[in-house]
């Protein structure tokens, strides 16, 4: 995924227009937050699903510049 992001030109290319979002920051006591709810959801969840989609997301964008 992050080798896409980089041939798909994720960078600070002002004539294309392509930036990279900057994810938001969450400190230790928001995850533990995040983490406690998660736990609580049924293993079926969808959520657990989508979080676990963002999660990766997120660690995509530390390739992107």
């Amino acid at each position: 995924m992050a080798a896409c992001l980089l041939a798909a030109g994720c960078g600070d290319d002002k004539d294309l227009g392509h930036n990279c979002p900057i994810p938001v920051h969450y400190d230790r006591a928001m995850l533990d937050k995040i983490q406690a709810a998660l736990e609580k959801l049924p293993p079926d969840s969808v959520l657990r699903q989508a979080m676990t989609d963002y999660e990766t997301e997120r660690d995509d964008l530390r390739f992107c510049r």
